[in-house]
């Protein structure tokens, strides 16, 4: 892998909701004016948001960085996409445009793309679809070409538009569990798709976020062709910069142990194939 960008700490401060929109029945994109922040930022990095003043919900939400926005190629704010699910949530779709967001960020590390590479997959289940469209981004102004995006949703209500999902030049394959979009079935079979028709092979970049399930599934559906990948884990996060210690997740170390590292602060994004899952081998 390519070395990771130089990445700067963290900070604390308010940013200006410009837009807070429903992009699907149960999904909503929020636009953050905040240029001192944004000008840190990179593909594969979170915001963790301050849902409400009171003590109740107490703890942030972590949010991917679903793009940044750009003026004259000068970063000036980012987006975020998140399902309504908990009180928490449910207070960041009641803010409006014009209303303050407090925030902590960019969290966490960013993507390292092989300067080799010239094709990439990423693979997004469920709400995991969140940072694919600044990766996306990011690997076409890196100069890949060849972007697809494989995005799996639980059904119509849980699926977004593609247009929401990729940029433009990017080719999207969608799938749904009970098929009311796309096809039916689940995100790995349009990988294994890729896989069948050569257009997934070893050098390619393949980045994922979603469950564990997927992670698994995907991890053990490239091993035996030699494709490495990044996951972007989503455990439950207070902090979000390694206070807390609430989002352990178990690797698998170059000696064969494992340890336990911090989503928030050794990741969130980690080789897939030395994440440790429940009925893994011990």
């Amino acid at each position: 892998m390519a070395a990771a960008p130089a990445l700067e700490p963290p900070v604390c401060m308010e940013g200006q909701i410009l837009e807070n929109r429903v992009i699907a029945p149960v999904t909503r994109v929020m636009k953050v004016h905040a240029p001192e922040a944004a000008a840190r930022m990179h593909a594969g990095q979170f915001v963790n948001l301050l849902t409400s003043a009171e003590r109740v919900p107490l703890l942030r939400r972590p949010m991917s960085i679903h793009r940044l926005v750009r003026h004259h190629e000068v970063a000036s704010g980012f987006y975020v996409l998140y399902d309504v699910v908990g009180p928490g949530t449910r207070n960041l779709a009641r803010m409006k445009p014009g209303e303050k967001v407090d925030f902590v960020g960019p969290l966490g590390n960013a993507i390292t793309v092989p300067p080799a590479a010239r094709r990439a997959v990423l693979v997004a289940g469920g709400v995991g679809v969140g940072p694919i469209k600044a990766v996306a981004e990011d690997l076409l102004a890196r100069g890949v070409r060849d972007v697809t995006v494989c995005y799996g949703a639980r059904d119509y209500d849980h699926s977004i538009p593609v247009k929401e999902a990729a940029p433009d030049g990017c080719r999207v394959l969608v799938c749904t569990d009970d098929g009311s979009v796309a096809r039916k079935g689940r995100v790995t079979d349009l990988v294994e798709d890729l896989l069948r028709g050569g257009r997934l092979a070893p050098g390619d970049y393949v980045f994922a976020c979603g469950p564990h399930a997927m992670f698994r599934a995907l991890r053990d559906q490239l091993r035996p062709f030699g494709i490495a990948a990044e996951a972007a884990t989503e455990e439950f996060m207070g902090c979000g910069f390694g206070v807390c210690f609430g989002c352990p997740l178990r690797q698998r170390q170059p000696d064969g142990s494992v340890a336990y590292r911090l989503c928030c602060v050794d990741g969130c994004i980690f080789p897939l194939d030395t994440l440790v899952f429940d009925g893994d081998p011990a």
